[in-house]
């Protein structure tokens, strides 16, 4: 157990130290010096600001599961076609958001999973304290438990909570990044697969806490679209504010109606292997609410009850 644990620890490091060698490389010495003062300044402020929330183990954050079935929401714009009635069919399973999900107003939001922020990350500070106004005033998580990314790299996650940006008070969990490659993990204390972005997170995630059936909503990957911009828009990134804006092309170079870039890396084809083996190892379904979703070529879709 203690040579495997090692393991681990010692896989993370690796990956630690590659992340930081590959911006050093690509970025200069100038802009990695300020990389680090930017990690260190979130990790001191998250140590120091942790007791204004309320920090969760496994076991706590699983406990709040009231349903074997959890709905794993993406941002594409097929949410904008989900009925009244089917929003009331989700409710009454778990709800699990991740990223974009905050600008949604249509159901109760019971876990939500923060990782990243802007392309540009020595400019993230903008965005997480505008991605926190928005979240904070939005009543749909009035009651969540937020999943952060909780280790020295996770800029986004330590500034949100060591500014206490996020409200007062909330129910958090933080969780490490297990080494890139392989299925999901079977225990949050292995860590969660980053593979594929931060669908694969959550994913992960969803399928630690204990959930029979693992359905995923808005995760479309056949454009570039979100739910609420305009059929025209999509995400661009403003070096000027540092903010997120409608445009016409994203911070990847992709028009609204291109192919989303996960999608180009291969998250189907991952989706694919992740579903075959929770389903022959562990006994989780999962199957994708949209039809048109690229992910409908590997996994069943959800049936409503009629």
């Amino acid at each position: 157990m203690m040579d495997a644990a090692k393991r681990v620890v010692s896989a993370r490091t690796r990956c630690a130290l590659r992340s930081q060698y590959n911006f050093l490389r690509e970025r200069g010495p100038l802009q990695f010096v300020k990389l680090n003062a930017l990690l260190i300044d979130g990790a001191v402020r998250e140590r120091l600001n942790r007791s204004a929330y309320q920090v969760l183990d496994e076991r706590q954050l699983a406990s709040v599961r009231r349903s074997d079935t959890v709905f794993v929401f993406g941002s594409g714009s097929s949410l904008n076609d989900i009925t009244s009635a089917q929003w009331q069919h989700i409710a009454g399973h778990d709800t699990f958001g991740f990223t974009a999900f905050i600008y949604q107003h249509w159901v109760r939001v019971d876990y939500h999973l923060i990782r990243g922020g802007v392309e540009n990350v020595l400019m993230s500070r903008p965005f997480a304290e505008d991605f926190c106004r928005t979240l904070n005033a939005n009543p749909k998580f009035a009651d969540t438990c937020f999943i952060l990314q909780g280790e020295y790299r996770a800029m986004f996650a330590n500034q949100i909570l060591g500014h206490r940006w996020l409200r007062q008070g909330a129910r958090v969990y933080r969780y490490r990044t297990a080494p890139e490659g392989g299925v999901p993990t079977s225990s949050l204390q292995e860590g969660v697969r980053h593979t594929g972005g931060t669908l694969g997170d959550a994913v992960n995630v969803a399928a630690c806490l204990g959930w029979k059936h693992i359905v995923l909503v808005g995760v479309d990957l056949y454009d570039s679209r979100y739910f609420w911009l305009r059929p025209d828009e999509t995400l661009e990134f403003d070096s000027v504010t540092g903010l997120l804006k409608p445009g016409t092309i994203n911070a990847r170079g992709h028009r609204p109606d291109e192919v989303h870039n996960t999608a180009r890396n291969g998250v189907v084809e991952m989706m694919d292997q992740w579903r075959q083996h929770l389903e022959r190892e562990r006994g989780i379904c999962m199957s994708v609410f949209n039809p048109r979703s690229l992910l409908a070529d590997v996994m069943p879709l959800y049936r409503l009850p009629l």
